[in-house]
């Protein structure tokens, strides 16, 4: 396995989320979708916004490297203070990073902060995008990042996004030369810094012109002093109230910041002055400025710049005077009680921008992309103002390829304006190709409700519905697009599978709205529930768990859960098939009947060992071939939670076997206290410990003596208060002779002082997971029982060796372990072990907790070796 396959491995978290199986087409200048909310006309909010818009032309992206790296008082400032489009841009979707809130890692946990990014960016108004960098982890070096995400491909993505957003302003979070600072953060800076020039530079990157995003040239560059405050050359307050909300645009950028929950980053919305800092770094109004926008056109009528045609673009920016106008004093004379007093207004606006556009030629594609995303919020003020709402909603959730299902479109005239003509048509998504269902044309007068019953079809060939970046597999620590659709490039997501486009005329301006196609149902605690459409298999195939690590002390049969879902209206009958290496293990075909759809069945297949056990890893596919011969190798289960939308995840059916030389020392019972997005637990029990989970009451009152061992699972601390609490029971466990072992925490268990005896942290960690590990004590039990550790102990680990490591301790502790990054002084805390009255305590920073999920032989057997430290000699 090399340095790379090393860092990429990171575990799947199958088991907790197997058992529960059960916007228009993406334009160049695609909105952030909003979460799946009731269909409503949007109120004063929806009106005052589209007001705000259609008054300015102010455009700004902000670029940086992870989830929660984004400025998000910047990003509500210009959005939802200044009536303008703010687009954060993360290079990586932050993969790499840990989670408090489940237990999704890797690719799960990057689909779970996209989505929390648009959970955030629906709060503070921005949009988002992305580069195809993939999180590998924490890293101090430059050179590393460019060698995992080579800096060609991070610049042509940022100059993607910079020719699709189109803003006049970009402002990099990190700086545009090398820092001591966080690898992906420097490569942040220093791609976005040496994309900005190339976007207006039409000799650049022909290929994305070749995508249909020629040259767009932004203005003016800035960079966040966030970490250097003193080299600010801007202060903008963010202090200002928002009237529609009513929280000052600091509280709803600290709202926007709540949204990243995985991360731990709850925020307090604080009253009272507020500000955020940038420095000038080229163009604009130069180091003079004092706004964002300073020496930059931001009248409506620059939309119209790049038409080259002189008598053209006077036509189009007359029109667009006239809108800026009327959209400002439509603004200033705006009551919640007459709103439908801006309804002559919003048509006539309507009837300019559209007037604009089709007064553009084809080679105006820059200022024709910009119209149109103007014609849709005039056309989103105008549904508010009027009081009418669209909606279309399915009963179906769960779709398969082939089939049919209902739809019902509904079109809502709620206001006093009459609408003529009508119509609905359902629009599929790129990959479901084909063409839209139409609905009739009707007359709506005011009030009146118009439906559609419809019923589209699912194409015979449709994939099953997954995030467009993971149609593929990696390619390293990047993101393999060659099968997106280049508008999909860069988004969040691709499209919806089917969106509803409604098209009437009101006092004889065309209006044309959409609304993505849902599920929906009513809950009879909570009421109306709806949940994104998506296409799954017929027969869904999840194992319980992806790795299997088996001692060569063990020749004992493994077993393995399997379950399967039908999705098909038929009861379909097959086997379950499991294929390895001809020298692995093998598992005999398992028959099966699935009677009705969405009834899970659990099978378990018995694997046998070979005749011949030899250290390595081996994997095993698992498919259900039905008796019509369809072969099924596939589960999509859903990444859910109250704060975002639900997102489906592939999951090839298979299972990696890893065997290895592995002793355990004799136990009868070890308790385990689960950590965050903790998997540790299940790979103990795999290998034979005997596990017990230590609840609330166990750790308050239960018989801890029991135990032979109780260790800790990492960052327990802090999202376990009952376990801080019963913190002296776990040291009087100690004292009374048992062994507990603490997996790394944060600060606060440092600072609250859980040890036994003093410990202090500076954060300190090894990123660089090939890094020399020496022993300091090579004689210690820790190293020689049962299993004794040596060099190929060290090898394979993923990501990195530690974090957290101790940076003082009390004499009373002994570390075990040496170890350093590249160019940075040896660190000794990642293993500290103490005899405390007649038992061990044992604080490791060591990353066990991405080690074992990833099967690495070496750290199961330390992990054995300091099950087994009670009642040894230290």
């Amino acid at each position: 396995m090399t340095r790379l396959t090393r860092r990429l491995a990171r575990p799947f978290p199958i088991l907790l989320i197997l058992l529960s199986l059960l916007l228009p087409a993406a334009a160049q200048v695609a909105p952030t979708p909003r979460p799946l909310e009731p269909a409503a006309t949007g109120g004063l909010p929806d009106v005052d916004r589209a007001l705000a818009k259609l008054s300015a032309n102010k455009r700004l992206l902000v670029i940086g490297a992870h989830p929660d790296d984004e400025d998000t008082s910047l990003i509500a400032l210009v959005s939802r203070g200044l009536g303008g489009e703010a687009a954060y841009m993360a290079l990586s979707r932050g993969e790499g990073g840990q989670n408090v809130i489940g237990p999704e890692l890797g690719v799960s946990l990057g689909l779970l902060r996209t989505r929390e990014l648009l959970a955030a960016r629906a709060v503070d108004g921005g949009r988002q995008y992305f580069s195809r960098a993939y999180d590998f982890g924490f890293t101090r070096s430059l050179d590393e990042t460019l060698r995992l995400w080579p800096k060609d491909l991070l610049v042509e993505d940022i100059v993607r996004i910079i020719r699709r957003f189109k803003p006049q302003v970009v402002v990099s979070v990190f700086p545009g030369v090398p820092s001591p600072t966080h690898g992906q953060h420097q490569a942040a800076g220093v791609s976005a810094f040496a994309a900005f020039p190339l976007a207006g530079d039409p000799q650049a990157l022909p290929e994305l012109a070749a995508e249909g995003l020629p040259p767009w040239t932004p203005q003016a560059l800035y960079r966040s002093t966030y970490f250097d405050p003193n080299a600010s050359t801007i202060t903008l307050p963010t202090s200002g109230i928002d009237p529609i909300a009513g929280k000052s645009i600091y509280q709803l950028a600290m709202a926007s910041r709540s949204m990243h929950r995985s991360q731990d980053m709850g925020q307090i919305q604080r009253l009272g002055p507020q500000q955020t800092r940038v420095a000038w770094v080229q163009g604009g109004e130069g180091k003079e400025a004092r706004n964002l926008f300073d020496g930059i056109d931001t009248r409506l009528s620059s939309l119209a710049a790049t038409v080259a045609d002189a008598g053209r673009r006077k036509s189009v920016q007359d029109r667009l005077d006239a809108v800026q106008a009327t959209a400002e004093k439509t603004r200033a004379a705006l009551t919640p009680a007459r709103l439908d007093a801006a309804v002559p207004a919003f048509l006539d606006m309507l009837k300019n921008l559209q007037g604009a556009r089709a007064a553009l030629a084809p080679e105006d594609l820059q200022a024709r992309e910009l119209l149109d995303e103007k014609i849709e919020v005039a056309a989103a003020g105008l549904a508010a103002a009027s009081g009418v709402a669209v909606d279309a909603t399915s009963p179906e959730e769960e779709l398969t390829a082939g089939e049919t299902f209902p739809v019902q479109a509904s079109l809502w005239n709620g206001g006093g304006h009459a609408i003529s003509g009508a119509t609905v048509a359902l629009v599929p998504a790129p990959e479901w190709g084909g063409q839209p269902v139409p609905g009739e044309a009707r007359e709506l007068a005011a009030g009146a409700l118009g439906t559609w019953g419809l019923k589209p079809a699912v194409p015979a060939s449709a994939p099953p519905t997954v995030p467009y970046f993971l149609r593929k597999p990696l390619k390293g620590a990047i993101y393999d697009w060659s099968a997106a659709l280049p508008a999909e490039r860069g988004e969040p997501f691709g499209p919806p599978p089917l969106t509803a486009r409604f098209s009437f005329t009101m006092d004889g301006v065309p209006v044309t709205l959409d609304r993505e196609v849902v599920h929906l149902h009513r809950d009879q605690s909570s009421g109306e529930v709806r949940r994104p459409l998506r296409v799954v298999p017929a027969v869904e195939v999840g194992a319980a768990d992806d790795l299997l690590v088996w001692p060569l002390q063990s020749r004992e049969p493994r077993r393995l859960r399997v379950r399967l879902v039908s999705h098909a209206k038929s009861p379909v009958r097959g086997r379950l098939e499991a294929r390895g290496d001809a020298d692995g293990p093998t598992a005999a075909p398992k028959p099966f009947a699935l009677e009705a759809a969405n009834e899970p069945l659990d099978l378990e297949l018995v694997l046998t060992a070979p005749k011949t056990l030899k250290p390595g890893r081996e994997t095993m596919e698992l498919a259900a071939v039905l008796d019509d011969g369809r072969r099924f190798d596939l589960a999509v289960p859903v990444i859910d939670y109250p704060h975002i939308r639900a997102t489906p995840r592939p999951v090839p059916a298979r299972l990696e076997v890893q065997t290895a030389d592995l002793r355990l020392p004799p136990l009868k019972r070890v308790g385990y206290v689960l950590g965050a997005s903790d998997r540790v637990p299940g790979f103990l029990r795999q290998i034979g410990v005997p596990l017990e989970m230590l609840g609330d009451e166990q750790l308050v009152s239960g018989d801890l003596g029991r135990y032979d061992a109780i260790v800790i699972g990492s960052r327990a601390y802090e999202i376990d208060p009952v376990l801080v609490r019963a913190n002296r029971r776990l040291l009087d466990y100690v004292r009374n002779g048992g062994t507990v072992i603490v997996q790394y925490q944060q600060t606060g268990y440092f600072d609250g002082k859980m040890a036994p005896f003093p410990l202090t942290t500076e954060r300190e960690r090894v990123t660089d997971e090939t890094a020399a590990v020496t022993l300091l004590d090579p004689a210690s039990p820790v190293f020689n029982t049962p299993n004794k550790i040596g060099p190929a102990d060290w090898e394979g680990w993923i990501q990195e060796r530690g974090l957290m490591f101790a940076h003082t301790w009390d004499p009373a502790f002994t570390p075990l372990l040496s170890m350093k990054d590249p160019d940075t002084p040896d660190l000794r805390g990642s293993l500290l072990v103490a005899k405390a009255g007649k038992g061990v305590y044992v604080y490791t920073g060591l990353a066990l907790f991405r080690q074992l999920p990833a099967g690495v032989p070496g750290a199961y057997r330390l992990f054995a070796n300091l099950l087994g430290l009670r009642g040894t000699p230290l």
